[in-house]
């Protein structure tokens, strides 16, 4: 898609729908770990969110919209770095809340996205 959209657009356009295209991956990135959140709050245990990813998101996510905001005053830069420090934000919270603890087992409760 990406390669369609710069042959075939003119420069400007092309740009900002590559960077928007980019925007849009960033976010699922900062967001995938909350997928799991079906299964933690059923096990009561929060095993399946990586602590690693999820603390450098934070701070990675944080210092980026800092700069984007301040400095640089780009919304492709602020916006998706805002939305995954909020959503490094919650997983932190659902990490402190639940812990890695055995919780219990899951009953009817699907891994699988529905």
């Amino acid at each position: 898609m990406t390669s369609l959209i710069v042959v075939s657009l003119k420069r400007p356009l092309a740009i900002f729908l590559v960077g928007l295209e980019g925007v849009g991956f960033c976010v699922c990135l900062f967001a995938s770990p909350l997928a799991a959140l079906k299964a933690v709050i059923a096990t009561r245990s929060s095993k399946s969110i990586p602590l690693p990813f999820t603390l450098a998101s934070f701070f990675n996510c944080f210092l980026w919209s800092v700069v984007g905001y301040v400095e640089l005053h780009d919304f492709m830069v602020f916006v998706p770095n805002a939305l995954g420090f909020v959503f490094s934000l919650a997983q932190l919270m659902v990490k402190a809340k639940f812990g890695d603890g055995a919780g219990r087992p899951v009953t009817g409760v699907s891994m699988l996205p529905v």
